[in-house]
């Protein structure tokens, strides 16, 4: 800081003025009015104001270098702030940078960029794109827009962001297998059991070309869609994950990618956890050959009629999950009888789950039976929520049954799977009326497989530990509902392939960072809703030339952040120099 004397015909005012980085430009502000210099003798009384206001420069000065001491702030309620200076800064990627860097991914940028002889930084701008998938998700163009409001804003032109996503998409592979190995240093990635599952994302298009194909929406959209195939670990951590067309068959996605983790990641010794669509029994049957185990849903309809009939006898059912606060079941222990359904009291074991075990014969054409464990539980409550969605159902059913409606079935869960419809026609004309009715063969069975759910397993191990796994595949629809509410993964706006297998590198790469955080945290009930939310308010209120006031509610979550990130920025205010200083240690 140093002393600046105004002076006019009447007198001499003297200014504390100091030196301002805005962006590229240095300039000189004045950050306090002295007053005149007979303005300063009389009020404090000396008879040297020049000296006093040096005095007072200085100790201005030694008190911005000296942390411990208050920052002075003048605003002038006459003064309007400058069109385009507003104060909030965000700060969350502060709290995230430790995350990224710890992942390789500066490195691995590094690598990219040398091998494709890009000009600008690579690293930057991806590191940007995830930080703003998680912070102020939105289409690329209005992530580098949103990106000039944190703290420290990055350089980079739209042309370069988009080039760079047709860049990364080449080592996308790569990318992954490394970001793996370097997250062991990280946390612990428990990968004995692994789960896989399938998604889709639409476009904000119509038109349908490459990777952009019309297929089942999850989410019922007509737009195209692109699905994604992910691998997730025992930690519920992201693991690898491959995009295809959105009108092609999940089935054949799970080998190559299951190749990839034994190529690339090295992981060749697993359990692989999926649902029965992706459970066909060509996959079943290449893990047993490939030496790895399988928990698969089975779909009871499927099973021969004998199988099928054997699974749903309500004799030789033992207790796989129950309230001890219930005691006994009916006189006996829970732990080790086995039990008849139809003589219980479901009403009182209406949460409890049993489960029985049977062997049923595997057919593929070309290949010779095997025989297979198959899980089969029974849960009441499970049964009232089936008997309440199909009430539901049939009543929609009714409706388009008195309405005549011949529209497709949509869905499995269409209310049109109960409609019988009866084209009533002479031979070789046009039908002249149309007979619909309730199916009632179809809510028969419906009904009688109430209740029940069925896993094939290749595992020898004991049954309620093999549940007790399959309970967590519930975790990767968490990740899919996270990715497209919170991390607004979709709709997609762009075009090109390999540009849009760069999104979702990105989203994967932001919800792996996240994931790693809320394990690290450990903490009790922190949703992963929760962290991001906290995240996005980490703020700051920017005082122009002076520093940074934290606008975030301090709380256990905000100290934990920043004890894992190694920072401090819940001070009253920090100076722009040490603001600085922290970024560039953290980059």
């Amino acid at each position: 800081m140093k002393l600046k004397l105004v002076k006019s015909k009447i007198a001499t005012t003297a200014y504390v003025q100091k030196s301002v980085r805005e962006g590229a430009k240095v300039t000189t502000k004045a950050v306090m009015r002295l007053g005149t210099l007979e303005e300063i003798a009389l009020r404090e009384g000396c008879a040297d104001p020049l000296a006093w206001c040096r005095a007072k420069v200085a100790e201005m000065t030694a008190a911005e270098n000296d942390r411990s001491k208050a920052v002075v702030v003048q605003y002038n309620p006459g003064r309007r702030v400058k069109p385009g200076s507003g104060a909030l800064r965000l700060g969350g990627d502060m709290l995230l940078a430790g995350l990224y860097r710890g992942l390789g991914l500066p490195g691995i940028c590094a690598g990219i960029q040398q091998a494709g002889r890009s000009a600008y930084d690579l690293n930057e701008i991806l590191r940007t794109l995830v930080m703003g998938r998680i912070l102020f998700p939105g289409s690329k163009w209005a992530t580098r827009e949103q990106s000039r409001r944190l703290v420290k804003a990055p350089r980079f032109a739209a042309e370069q962001m988009y080039r760079s996503l047709s860049l990364l998409s080449g080592s996308i592979d790569t990318v992954q297998a490394e970001v793996f190995r370097q997250s062991k240093s990280l946390a612990e990635r428990r990968t004995g059991v692994i789960f896989y599952d399938c998604t889709n994302y639409y476009f904000e298009t119509d038109e349908e070309d490459g990777l952009r194909r019309r297929g089942k929406s999850k989410e019922g959209h007509p737009n195209p869609i692109v699905q994604m195939g992910l691998f997730m670990d025992y930690d519920g951590i992201p693991l690898a994950f491959v995009i295809f067309p959105g009108n092609a068959s999940e089935q054949p996605t799970l080998k190559p990618l299951e190749e990839k983790l034994a190529e690339d990641f090295d992981l060749t010794d697993f359990v692989v956890s999926t649902d029965a669509g992706l459970g066909s029994e060509d996959n079943r049957r290449y893990n047993t050959t490939e030496g790895r185990e399988y928990i698969c849903v089975q779909s009871l309809p499927q099973l021969s009629e004998k199988d099928r009939l054997m699974a749903i006898a309500p004799q030789g059912w033992r207790v796989a999950v129950r309230d001890r606060g219930l005691g006994p079941v009916d006189g006996r222990d829970p732990g080790r009888d086995v039990f008849n359904l139809d003589e219980l009291d479901m009403q009182r074991e209406r949460h409890t789950k049993f489960y029985k075990e049977i062997l049923v014969e595997k057919r593929l054409n070309g290949k010779g039976p095997r025989m297979e464990r198959v899980i089969v539980t029974y849960c009441h409550d499970f049964a009232l929520y089936l008997r309440h969605k199909r009430e539901q159902r049939l009543k929609k059913a009714e409706k388009i049954v008195k309405s005549k409606s011949t529209k497709s079935r949509q869905s499995q869960q269409d209310p049109r799977r109960y409609v019988e419809t009866l084209y009533c026609t002479r031979e070789g004309e046009l039908a002249e009326h149309i007979a619909m009715s309730i199916d009632g063969n179809v809510v028969e069975q419906e009904q009688q497989l109430d209740g029940f759910y069925a896993y094939g397993t290749s595992l020898d191990d004991n049954a309620v530990d093999i549940l007790r796994i399959r309970g967590f595949h519930g975790e990767i629809e968490h990740l899919f509902r996270t990715t497209k509410s919170f991390l607004e993964a979709r709709p997609v706006y762009l075009q090109r392939d390999e540009r849009i297998r760069s999104h979702f590198l990105i989203c994967f790469l932001a919800m792996t960072i996240l994931k790693i955080l809320q394990k690290k945290l450990d903490l009790k009930d922190l949703t992963i809703d929760r962290l991001i939310t906290t995240l996005r308010e980490f703020n700051f209120n920017y005082v122009s030339g002076v520093g940074y006031t934290p606008l975030f509610e301090r709380n256990e979550l905000t100290d934990r952040l920043q004890e894992i990130a190694g920072l401090k920025l819940d001070y009253e205010i920090i100076t722009k120099r040490e603001m600085g200083r922290i970024y560039k240690s953290l980059m």
